[in-house]
């Protein structure tokens, strides 16, 4: 999975209501939190974590949520396009049952 590091820094917004899903992340160094558009926690994501993916699998073309990063460090982000590349190879009952884990995943935390 090819991807490109960058430096990240506290108080910056990685990906936003709204935005189309064009890119998940695996954080490297630091902390990142997503929250709802209520404001409210959703996850704390720690080093050697991927994240942004969730909506992608749910079926998802844009952002329901909003990483901000809380720290300074270090992400390996992706082309979403390599993820979905993925998941084209999963055969079709394994595929639906991400899907449904992703559903889930967003109505409990929505």
């Amino acid at each position: 999975m090819a991807g490109n590091i960058e430096i990240i820094h506290s108080g910056q917004v990685l990906f936003d209501f709204g935005n189309k899903i064009d890119k998940c992340f695996i954080l490297q160094r630091g902390v990142v939190r997503i929250r709802s558009r209520e404001g409210e926690l959703l996850s704390s994501i720690a080093p050697n974590t991927m994240f942004g993916f969730t909506e992608l699998l749910a079926g998802k073309s844009v952002r329901e949520t909003r990483a901000v990063c809380e720290s300074a460090g270090s992400v390996v982000s992706f082309s979403s396009e390599i993820l979905q590349d993925k998941l084209a190879e999963f055969d079709a009952q394994r595929k639906q049952l991400l899907e449904q884990l992703a559903a889930q995943i967003i109505q409990q935390t929505s």
